[in-house]
């Protein structure tokens, strides 16, 4: 009986040493593809824009409209308007030009750190 407690806290360590424990994104979102293997540091505020443009701040639903107001409250309670940095999860099928449309509503937030997921590739992105 012995041995079997030992593998099952053996294997119960394993998968909790492997395994991530993190909350889920409210919508999935497939990022494009980059060459950069660069890892960012930790972020005040993840946004979540899918391929039909619709976001989600924080895993909470957000009009386009709303965006640069939540940006201004997100600012304003932290200690250093500075360091917040927002982590832009963009769906690699959503056209640049929408994409530029949500980055122009951050600016206009006043958010000056901002960071676009991506996927890390070796060679190009398999089409």
């Amino acid at each position: 009986m012995i041995p079997l407690i030992n593998v099952v806290f053996l294997l119960l360590a394993f998968f909790m040493i492997l395994g991530r424990i993190e909350s889920p994104d409210a919508v999935r979102v497939e990022p494009p593809h980059s060459l950069s293997r660069e890892v960012q540091g930790e972020y005040s505020a993840i946004l979540l824009v899918t391929a039909n443009q619709s976001l989600h701040l924080n895993n909470r639903p957000l009009k386009v409209g709303q965006l640069a107001g939540q940006i201004r409250r997100l600012l304003e309670q932290a200690a250093d308007p500075q360091s917040v940095r927002v982590l832009v999860k963009a769906d690699g099928s959503l056209p640049a030009a929408d994409l530029r449309q949500v980055l122009a509503r951050l600016r206009a937030g006043g958010l000056l750190r901002v960071s676009l997921a991506t996927k890390a590739t070796i060679g190009p992105p398999n089409a």
